[in-house]
C-alpha cells in the first residue's frame, strides 16, 4: 500500500532549538508509516534543521523563499501563495505546521483550495501572545490564531497550561491535543570535570574549576529572558561571590547580550560559548541550571536537566510548572523579575544541599515514558491516523 505524505512546515531551520528538534524527530519517526517532506523558511538564516536531515535520503527538504520569522507584509503575502503552490504540487495528506508564523501563513494557504485541501495540524510551541508586546500586537496575534484555527483539524499543545490558553482563546476542546515533547533517556553526558574543561576551552576563558557554575542552554532570542539573567546576576553579584555563569547558545540576541555583559562589567564572570551541538552533554558542568524565559511551550532543556538531576531555577511560564514544582523539584520564579531570580540563584549557591535534594526528587519523579521521544512520536502518529480516518 502506498504511503501517505506528511508535509512539515516550520518558520526557520535554525538556530537549532526545540521546534527544530521536534520537527526532525517527527519527520524521522514518521518514516515507517508515512512519506516525510520538510519545508523551512528563512532562506538566509541558520540551516541547522536542513543539515540534520540532509543525510536521510527518505526525507525531502524544501527551502521556502518568502516565509520569514519577522512580520513583513510583502513576504508574508508571497509566502501564502508560495506555500499554496506547494500544497497543489505535492498534494500532501497532512500538513503539520510549526510555530506561529507558519501556523498562520500555512493555514491561509489552504483556504478554498480547488483540489481536496490537506488535513492541517498545528503545533503550538508556546502561544506567541504570551510574549511581552503591545496590546494592539497581542490582540492581532490572538485574532489571527483564533481565525486560522478554523482551518486546522487539530492543534497540538505541549502542556495542559497551553491547552487552557487555547480554550480561553476560543479554540474548541475537540481540536486541542496535549502531546508533550519527548527526549532520549539514554544520552551521552560528560563528567563534571570534563564538561567544565570543555566549556573553558569553548569560551577561551580561564574560568575557575572549583567555583559554583550557573548555566543555561538556550537560543538567544528575547523570549528566553537572558537579559533578565544578566540583570539578576548584576544585582546579586556580591552574594554570589565567585560563582560563574556560562550561557550555551547563539541567536539574534548574541550581540546585545555581549554588549550588556560589557556594560554591566560582568566579563569576568559571565561567558558565552556560542552554539554547541549536543549541548546536553555539558549539563554536569552546572551547579544550577537557569532558564529565565518570558514565554515557553515545554522546553527540552528543562526536561534534560531534570532527567540528569541538575538543580533548576525557571520562570513560571508555559508548561514549565507541569515539570517543576516550586521548592519540591526545583525553583519557579516570576518572569521579568531579576530580583526574585537573583535571590533564587543566591539560595541555590549558598544552600547546595537543599538544591541537590530538590533535583534528586525531580529526577526520581521523572515519568518512565511520558516525556520520552518514542512516546511523543507514537502519540503523534496515532493522531495523524485518527484525523485521516475522520476525513475518509
Amino acid at each position: 500500500m502506498q504511503k501517505r505524505t506528511i508535509l512539515y512546515v516550520i518558520t526557520q531551520g535554525g538556530p537549532w532549538g526545540g521546534a527544530q528538534k521536534y520537527v526532525a524527530d517527527l519527520a524521522e519517526g514518521a518514516q515507517e508509516k508515512f512519506l516525510s517532506i520538510v519545508a523551512t523558511g528563512e532562506p538566509h538564516g541558520a540551516d541547522d534543521l536542513q543539515k540534520r536531515l540532509k543525510d536521510n535520503p527518505e526525507i525531502d527538504v524544501i527551502q521556502l523563499k518568502h516565509l520569514r520569522r519577522d512580520i513583513s507584509p510583502l513576504h508574508d503575502l508571497l509566502a501564502v501563495f508560495e506555500i499554496r503552490r506547494l500544497y497543489k504540487k505535492l498534494t500532501p495528506d497532512i500538513v503539520h505546521l510549526n510555530s506561529t508564523k507558519a501556523g498562520v501563513i500555512g493555514s491561509l494557504a489552504s483556504y478554498k483550495l480547488n483540489a481536496v485541501p490537506p488535513t492541517i495540524i498545528y503545533t503550538v510551541h508556546g502561544w506567541i501572545f504570551h510574549e511581552p508586546m503591545s496590546l494592539l500586537k497581542r490582540s492581532l496575534y490572538r485574532m489571527l490564531e483564533r481565525w486560522t484555527a478554523r482551518q486546522k483539524s487539530k492543534i497540538i499543545v505541549l502542556s495542559e497550561e497551553d491547552a487552557q490558553s487555547g480554550q480561553h482563546l476560543g479554540v474548541p476542546m475537540h481540536k486541542l491535543a496535549v502531546i508533550p515533547p519527548g527526549i532520549e533517556r539514554q544520552q551521552e553526558i560528560l563528567s563534571r570535570h570534563d564538561a567544565r574543561a570543555a566549556l573553558r576551552e569553548k569560551t577561551a576563558a580561564d574560568i575557575p574549576m572549583d567555583t559554583p557554575w550557573i548555566g543555561t542552554i538556550a537560543n538567544f532570542f528575547p523570549t528566553k529572558g537572558l537579559d533578565i539573567l544578566l540583570y539578576a546576576y548584576d544585582m546579586r553579584r556580591d552574594a554570589l561571590h565567585r560563582a560563574q555563569c556560562v550561557l550555551i547558545g547563539d541567536g539574534p540576541e548574541a550581540k546585545n547580550l555581549t554588549t550588556k555583559i560589557q556594560e554591566l562589567n560582568l566579563s569576568d564572570c559571565v561567558h558565552l560559548t556560542g552554539f554547541l551541538p549536543d549541548a546536553v552533554k555539558y549539563l554536569n558542568a552546572f551547579d544550577v541550571f537557569v532558564l529565565p524565559s518570558r514565554k515557553e511551550g515545554l522546553p527540552y532543556a528543562l526536561l534534560e536537566a531534570k532527567l540528569h538531576g541538575i538543580p533548576i531555577i525557571a520562570t513560571d511560564v508555559g508548561g514549565t510548572p507541569s515539570i517543576i514544582q516550586d521548592k519540591e523539584t526545583g525553583r519557579l520564579v516570576e518572569k521579568e523579575n531579576p530580583l526574585e531570580l537573583g535571590q533564587a540563584m543566591v539560595d541555590a549557591i549558598t544552600h547546595p544541599e537543599s538544591s541537590k535534594a530538590m533535583a534528586e526528587s525531580g529526577m526520581n519523579d521523572f515519568p518512565s515514558r511520558y516525556y520520552v521521544r518514542e512516546r511523543m512520536i507514537e502519540d503523534t502518529m496515532a493522531l495523524y491516523s485518527s484525523v485521516l480516518r475522520e476525513g475518509e
